[in-house]
Formats: C-alpha cells, structure tokens, sequence
C-alpha cells in the first residue's frame, strides 16, 4: 500500500469508529455491539424514528455538515458501513 491509501483507510476507520461511537451514544449504551454491517433499520430495528433523527443530530453537531431531508434515505441509515460512505461523501464536496 502506499502512504495515501494507507492514511485514507486510517481516515475511514476514525470515521467508522466514530459513526459506531454516536449510535452507542444515541442508544445510551456505551457497551452495545455495533459492527459495520449491523443494520439500524431493518432486522434488530437499533433505530426508531426518534433514534434516528437523534443520531443525525449528533452527526450534524460532530461533522459540521447538515443533512438534509432529502438525504433521509433508509438505504443511507441501513448500517454504519452506509452512513460512512455517506458522510464520505458529503465531506468531499464540502471540502
């Protein structure tokens, strides 16, 4: 691997550790088991309606990015793995 991918697929797991961190947040468990295939909305349903607006808020404060309701898409919140590419995303036209 080269340095850029190298630091990229550092940069992307922060991002996953931080995702994984806001929804233990969110829930109110500091020791829930979230990977990043675990699905938020379908399956276990981790996420309520009021679970999940609450988990873009923090994601809001934590980025500085907004997110807008057109982007409040079942397939963006179907696992942190998908909320990563997202805010990847996002953060690159921010940028």
């Amino acid at each position: 691997m080269d340095s850029i991918s190298e630091a990229q697929t550092v940069d992307n797991q922060k991002l996953m550790n931080t995702v994984i961190h806001l929804i233990a947040e969110t829930l109110g468990q500091t020791r829930v088991r979230i990977k990043p295939t675990t699905q938020l909305l379908s399956g276990q349903k981790i996420f309520d309606s009021y679970r999940l607006m609450e988990f873009i808020l923090r994601m809001e404060d934590t980025f500085g990015i907004p997110i807008p309701d057109e982007d409040l898409d079942s397939d963006i919140f179907d696992t942190p793995r998908t909320v990563v590419r997202y805010l990847l995303s996002r953060l690159e036209k921010d940028a």
